[in-house]
């Protein structure tokens, strides 16, 4: 709204400015301006005796009712006067709306009277220019009268002699849209209507939208006459009389609502205000999108210069004041495109060219109207920070000291909520700095593998992975070539757009032929072809935002980025942590009442009124109490948040390699090939050489980008693996037709494969698993990084035990069961890593059940037997290295001899031993050989192998780490100052009596479960061995430690022993088990042989009357939960609490036989 505001009071110039500062940008798109003398108009002489005699009335009532209803009749006039105005700014939107859809449904003649009247009104607002009252209404008068002339037109075009006048195929009747809805009908029928059904929907629907905009005009002129009573310009006395009471009010409301009803709220601007600002300064960022946009989706070369001229100014380090000094130029080129798709767009097709020399004007972009809406938004944007420049540079002092005293709370409420927003802005713009980089990585792998994959994409995966590897390597001269790199990419995304964009033009494609000598297909590779409409929208879009989110990373997100990416800055935490404090510091003074709110300057209130009591100016309101307890919560869960993010960085810090190593082997197994050999042979030799780990990690974030890079370059469409794949003659053989199935003989053999590369339907799903190792790489790095930042900024070294928990310790360890499970979380792999190794052996055995896992078999006897623990660490690091070893000799055997060579192996096809093809598959199998027509299995197998060897490697490094030491106490000073376990104290007491004293019979149940659940010698070795120790009963606890320990090492023999003897006999069960059904059926009732490992043999084939096979008795898994549990047990025969169990046994012993002899 335009007001003259020297000539008014200054309670009603506050109101009316706090008016236009309450409505949005978009809502003032056309406030014309009231004439100063139309503005506040009289109140009438009875209107103004109507309201003395009330208000005479009011001060006699009673003071508080008179209060109430003043203060209700105000507030109710209050909010009609706002909506009536809010109905006004939508109709005079809607009018305009309309005007400018009355131009462009129908172009012609007269319709462009419409469309330049729209562009003309929109331009006129976009540069900030006055129109007063009259002038909107004199523009809305011309309008209707437009409007009734062509529908009048329209209505009478339609009879027989307009139409004979001016054909409807005639220059005059295109020109000016003359349409004939009714078509001429016979003479004898004259009151019937035929409807002409021939023409396109918008020649129907422009009568209606014509119709429409007169009767919306006519409403915006005949509500523009009527306008409401201003508040609290007629009735002085009702405010006295609010002030009076007010005085006498202790709570601070009725001042507060006071102040709103005068200003429109607390401040001098309303937040949605203040963001609609902040919308309209970056306002350029939606004019250069939409030049983008505009210029991809309508392809042609007026359109190519918006792309040119967006490209340029996103490139600039002033962009917004670049894009303010061609908003003039931009808006007039808009306009002029807009001029002409309009002309062209007339039905005009037979009188207008069709092309100027050998350029097609449909290539001028002359089909389409949109996007000019922010050119204009711009423009206004632009004008209005020239008025502002040159207002606040010719203020007058006298004016500035004048309006002082009337805008002192306008100017500390503004600055309170400036600031308010300021701290969230800074929050929200550290919260994208932080994270933005997380999008343009997601839309590097969008544009990387989106649609079909050519040459320019695999560049941005080059530049992608280059700036992985970078990170992951070297750090600082990432940080150093990080701006550079975002330049390289911007610069390249450009040349991208630019190169597509003009080869879809004519007689380019045969420029490029020219200047490259290359073929169509050739170029269709590097990703220069013709697309249609939508495929060209999607190859250009999608650069184009990548772009975008490239640019607002480089101009806006990368200086706060580098800061809290410096590990040696410890003051961005610092930074973020005040923000908050100001945050809620601002909140909290926007919940109470401040002293500025609850004084009565602004309307020159009485100096008793403005010397309450702070205290009592202080009372906060009932929401604002709950939204201090919210605040409260907040911050409760923001510190447990806080703690939990803590606590998750320390996990990971401590298990991130091991997640890293076990995936990226896991997707090595997935696919065997040399290019995932290189892979496996870093992880299985950097497991227990715990100081090459770092120098794994960064070797494989190598290699795994030149795997995906190779990859995509297989999947280029001028690759044809036909053109050097070979065929593999088949031998003369008794199962030739066998052999058919073989991978070596069934197809042309690629020798791409075995190295790990092949075509693919989708290049994403087909690198997606190395894609995801390659992140885990990068997340392992980031998460060193951001505890070695976290330790800085706590200004203290890293723990120097790896425990999750640093505060559990020894000492700790008997207060509770909540500190006995912190404990357990630290240090079950330094106390119990021996027994995990040897479940995790027992678990290969249990899955494989083949040759190979004897000499697992063998080494866990061989560390079984030493017994002592200083005996097994000089054997341990030959056993990590032997694990290592066999990982990449078990991987090289799943990887075979390169099948390009066409040499089968040998005990395939020239064994004259075994005749049976079923058989020899099987046993081949067994023994884990590899074959061409079974190809080993290796994704299962080697993964329980690897997990082995993890476990293996980290007790290893265990042990090697002399510096890490746990905590041990001395026996005597134990068993001292420890209290005897029948005096419980809490529940961890329990446990250890549970623990100590009765997991011996649990153990003995175990066993006895294991040998009844099978019928089988084995099992009979069980039950004989939980007899023997139940015949001991309580007289092993109390016997001497040495004895105890030999007679409970047999019982584990004996179990490892049926665990490798079952694995032995299963070359019986799956091999030859047909065979051992016809002869030797009592071997497998006595050993309860049965293969329990899949794809020996189909299951309904071994099926048989006369020799069932144990299924549910051949498995391991009793005996794998039988051996941990025996391992337990020894643990705790080995426990120092146990002295206390032997000690109270043989005191209870002693007393019986007292009682005993005293009796006799």
């Amino acid at each position: 709204m335009w007001v003259n505001q020297d000539e008014r009071t200054p309670e009603s110039r506050c109101f009316k400015v706090k008016t236009m500062g309450e409505i949005p940008p978009m809502l003032l798109f056309f406030q014309p301006q009231i004439d100063d003398d139309s503005a506040e108009q009289p109140i009438e002489e009875e209107e103004t005796s109507g309201d003395e005699d009330q208000e005479e009335d009011s001060l006699n009532a009673d003071p508080e009712e008179v209060f109430t209803a003043t203060r209700a009749k105000h507030l109710a006039e209050h909010l009609k006067a706002t909506a009536w105005k809010v109905l006004q700014d939508l109709g005079r939107i809607l009018a305009v709306g309309l005007l400018g859809l009355a131009g462009i449904t129908l172009p012609s003649g007269f319709s462009a009277f419409y469309f330049l009247f729209f562009l003309g009104v929109c331009t006129w607002w976009a540069c900030h220019l006055p129109i007063s009252q009259l002038g909107f209404s004199a523009l809305c008068v011309m309008v209707g009268f437009f409007a009734a002339g062509h529908i009048v037109c329209l209505y009478l075009y339609q009879s027989l002699l307009a139409q004979a006048l001016f054909p409807p195929h005639s220059l005059w009747a295109r020109l000016f849209g003359l349409k004939d809805f009714i078509v001429p009908g016979n003479c004898s029928l004259p009151d019937e209507l035929i409807l002409n059904t021939n023409h396109d929907w918008p020649v129907y629907v422009n009568p209606g939208i014509l119709l429409l905009l007169y009767v919306t005009v006519v409403a915006v002129l005949r509500s523009g006459s009527h306008t409401p009573k201003q508040v609290f310009t007629h009735n002085p006395v009702g405010i006295r009389v609010l002030l009076d009471q007010e005085s006498r009010h202790k709570g601070p409301f009725p001042n507060v609502l006071l102040n709103n009803w005068v200003h429109g709220g607390p401040s001098g601007e309303s937040p949605f205000f203040l963001l609609g600002k902040v919308v309209m300064q970056q306002s350029y960022v939606s004019a250069l999108i939409a030049m983008m946009v505009w210029s991809i989706t309508y392809h042609s070369w007026l359109t190519f210069v918006l792309l040119l001229w967006a490209c340029l100014i996103w490139i600039l380090r002033a962009r917004r004041h670049a894009a303010t000094l061609c908003s003039p130029f931009i808006l007039l080129y808009g306009l002029v495109l807009c001029c002409l798709q309009y002309i062209w767009a007339m039905e005009l097709h037979p009188e207008l060219p069709t092309s100027v020399g050998t350029m097609s004007l449909r290539q001028l972009g002359l089909d389409k109207l949109l996007f000019v809406l922010t050119f204009w938004l711009l423009l206004r944007q632009a004008v209005m920070e020239s008025f502002r420049r040159k207002s606040s540079s010719q203020t007058p002092l006298q004016e500035v000291a004048t309006k002082g005293q009337n805008t002192h709370t306008h100017t500390s409420g503004g600055a309170a909520e400036q600031s308010m927003l300021k701290v969230v802005g800074g929050m929200v713009m550290s919260c994208y700095a932080k994270y933005w980089i997380y999008v343009c990585g997601g839309m590097f792998i969008m544009v990387s593998f989106a649609g079909k994959l050519v040459a320019y994409k695999i560049v941005y995966m080059l530049l992608f992975l280059l700036c992985l590897c970078f990170y992951q390597v070297y750090y600082s001269l990432w940080r150093h070539l990080l701006k550079l790199f975002w330049w390289l990419v911007v610069a390249y995304t450009m040349l991208v757009l630019i190169t597509i964009y003009t080869y879809q033009f004519e007689d380019f494609p045969v420029y490029w032929k020219n200047l490259t000598g290359f073929t169509d297909e050739q170029l269709a590779a590097i990703g220069l072809e013709t697309f249609d409409l939508s495929e060209l929208f999607t190859s250009i879009l999608i650069p184009g935002f990548f772009l975008l989110a490239c640019i607002l990373q480089l101009h806006y997100f990368h200086k706060p980025f580098m800061r809290i990416t410096d590990l040696d800055n410890t003051r961005a935490t610092l930074k973020n942590l005040l923000m908050k404090v100001e945050l809620r510091r601002h909140l909290v003074s926007h919940l109470f009442c401040t002293n500025d709110l609850l004084t009565g300057r602004d309307l020159g209130l009485s100096g008793s009124l403005r010397g309450m009591s702070f205290v009592e100016e202080l009372m906060p309101s009932k929401w604002g109490l709950v939204m201090d307890r919210l605040l409260v919560l907040s911050r409760k869960f923001s510190e447990i948040l806080s703690k939990v993010q803590v606590f998750l960085w320390r996990l990971l810090e401590l298990h991130i390699l091991k997640m890293v190593a076990f995936f990226t082997v896991w997707v090595a197994l997935q696919e065997a090939s040399v290019m995932n050999l290189v892979l496996v042979v870093l992880w299985s030799l950097a497991m227990p050489f715990c100081r090459f780990r770092p120098m794994a990690s960064c070797l494989s974030t190598v290699w795994v980008c030149v795997i995906i890079i190779c990859k995509m370059l297989y999947q280029l469409s001028v690759v044809n693996p036909e053109e050097y794949s070979r065929n593999c003659s088949t031998p003369l053989t008794n199962h030739t037709k066998l052999l058919l199935n073989s991978s070596l003989y069934k197809e042309p053999v690629d020798p791409a494969k075995w190295f790990g590369i092949r075509k693919d339907a989708t290049a994403l799903g087909y690198s997606k698993n190395h894609l995801i190792v390659l992140m885990l790489l990068v997340f392992e790095a980031t998460v060193y990084r951001h505890q070695a930042h976290h330790y800085r900024q706590l200004q203290k070294s890293p723990p120097p035990i790896p425990a999750v928990f640093p505060s559990a310790t020894r000492d700790s360890l008997d207060q509770g069961l909540v500190a006995c499970l912190k404990y357990l979380v630290n240090y079950t792999f330094y106390k119990f890593g021996l027994e995990i190794c040897f479940l995790m052996t027992v678990n290969v055995i249990g899955q494989r059940m083949n040759f190979l896992v004897l000499i697992h078999g063998c080494w866990m006897v061989a560390i079984l037997v030493r017994r002592r623990r200083a005996a097994i660490v000089r054997i341990w690091p030959k056993y990590c290295l032997f694990l290592s070893i066999f990982m990449i000799y078990q991987y090289l055997l799943c990887v075979g001899i390169p099948p390009v060579l066409c040499m089968d192996y040998p005990w395939r096809w020239s064994n004259p031993v075994l005749q049976d093809w079923g058989t020899l598959d099987a046993l081949i199998k067994w023994f884990y050989l590899p074959d061409f027509f079974t190809v080993p299995n290796s994704a299962v197998c080697l993964a329980a192998d690897f997990v082995l060897l993890m476990c293996a490697s980290q007790q290893f490094c265990l042990e090697e780490k002399t510096c890490v030491k746990v905590q041990r106490l001395d026996p005597h000073s134990l068993f001292s100052s420890s209290p005897c376990l029948s005096f419980l104290r809490s529940y961890l007491d329990m446990l250890k009596v549970l623990v100590f004293r009765y997991f011996f019979w649990f153990v003995l149940s175990v066993v006895f479960i294991t040998g009844a659940s099978r019928i089988s010698v084995f099992g009979l070795g069980y039950l004989l061995g939980c007899f023997f120790f139940l015949l001991f009963g309580t007289k092993l606890m109390v016997k001497r430690s040495r004895t105890r320990l030999i007679l409970w090492d047999c019982l584990i023999i004996y179990n490892v022993a049926v665990i490798i003897s079952k694995s032995v006999l299963s070359i019986l069960a799956c091999v030859f088990v047909f065979k051992m059904q016809e002869r030797f059926c009592w071997v497998i009732q006595l050993f309860s042989l049965v293969c329990t490992v899949k794809g020996y043999y189909d299951p309904n084939a071994v099926h048989s009357d006369t020799c069932t096979l144990p299924i549910e008795e051949a498995g391991i898994l009793w005996d794998g939960f039988c051996f941990i549990c025996l391992l337990l047990q020894r643990r705790v025969f080995l426990s120092f609490y146990f002295l206390h169990v032997s000690a109270e046994l043989q005191a209870s012993a002693k007393q019986a036989s007292r009682y005993i002899s005293s009796e006799r």
